[in-house]
């Protein structure tokens, strides 16, 4: 709920309308004379309470029982109201309250209701209000005269108007030096300047019924969610809408753990590339087990064997020069040749 202000003895300001806690205020078009010098709302104030985000709604009284001039006297009221209203920066498509600020009878309501359909002509019936007490405010309104209420709760007794936009209560504050009035707003829409509505689309049975199942593939049977998607650590069934953000969880996962399977892979690419070059190697080696070539693994040490071998038959050769060797002649030792003979000879 909306609280704002009405005042006429001065102009409290916009800081310090919005410092006070109100955000709206009803002001007068009409001039208030040396009596009540701040009843006339300027293009100035308008400026300065929009500045601070306060709600502006028209209200126009000269006297308090103007209204029983009659239809003429609405007419020239609206008139020069509107004029106000635009020109202090508001819109045509706004309602103005015009006061009724007296204990009407029955028989003040018929030149009450001719006063307030003048001002329709000027203004359009859906843009005409009227303030007053229960009687009046609901007497209009019963009478199609207006379309906007504004109830004090002067004249009222304990009756309240359910139709009624804006609710004057009995109680003041001073604002910035001013005596005030606080009202409250009772609709979201009260006349305010600033207010916007917004459009709502026409649907057809048929497009509702879309919708209402679309609804419910989203959010589940009931709304309650679908128990095919699991539940979550509160135990409420997932929506489609929570199963999908949870599979792109695991997704965004498992890209981490690709990343870290994607570095072991091409490490077991590099040691499978190594191992072909050592297979290869061994390959040929098993090739060259032919011939005088030692058998695998052996061959690996085949070339410094090989040169051993070389060293021992050479060593062998010079062992039958040396003095003193038992178990071979005498004569064997200065012809090599003859000791050949004698060998093979005993070999017989």
């Amino acid at each position: 709920m909306r609280f704002g202000l009405d005042y006429a003895a001065g102009r409290p300001g916009g800081a310090a309308i919005r410092a006070a806690g109100f955000d709206f205020v009803v002001r007068y078009l009409s001039d208030g004379g040396p009596s009540l010098p701040g009843k006339l709302l300027t293009p100035a104030e308008a400026d300065d309470l929009r500045a601070h985000d306060i709600s502006i709604v028209s209200n126009w009284e000269t006297t308090a029982t103007r209204m029983l001039d009659g239809y003429g006297a609405g007419i020239v009221d609206a008139r020069t109201g509107l004029a106000q209203v635009l020109r202090c920066g508001g819109r045509r498509d706004r309602p103005i309250y015009f006061s009724a600020d007296f204990d009407t009878t029955p028989q003040d309501q018929a030149a009450v209701n001719a006063y307030l359909e003048g001002a329709g002509t000027v203004l359009g019936p859906a843009n005409v209000g009227v303030y007053g007490g229960y009687w009046s405010i609901s007497r209009a309104l019963d009478a199609g005269c207006a379309s906007w209420a504004w109830q004090t709760e002067a004249w009222s007794g304990d009756n309240l108007e359910s139709r009624r936009n804006i609710h004057q209560t009995r109680r003041q504050v001073v604002v910035g030096g001013v005596l005030c009035d606080v009202n409250m707003a009772m609709t979201t829409d009260f006349g305010q300047w600033d207010f916007v509505q917004e459009e709502e689309a026409d649907m057809t049975p048929e497009q509702e019924a879309v919708l209402r199942d679309i609804q419910v593939q989203l959010r589940g049977p009931g709304l309650a969610g679908w128990p095919q998607l699991g539940a979550d650590a509160e135990g409420h069934n997932l929506t489609l809408v929570d199963g999908l953000a949870a599979a792109l969880r695991r997704i965004d996962e498992l890209e981490g753990e690709s990343t870290g399977l994607r570095t072991q892979i091409g490490e077991l690419r590099t040691e499978i590339s190594d191992l072909e070059t050592t297979t290869a190697d061994l390959a040929r080696q098993v090739e060259r087990l032919s011939g005088r070539h030692w058998p695998w693994p052996l061959s690996l040490i085949e070339g410094p064997a090989a040169v051993v071998g070389e060293q021992l038959a050479r060593l062998e050769s010079l062992l039958p020069d040396l003095p003193g060797l038992s178990g071979r002649p005498e004569t064997e030792r200065h012809s090599p040749g003859n000791g050949a003979v004698a060998a093979a000879d005993t070999s017989k």
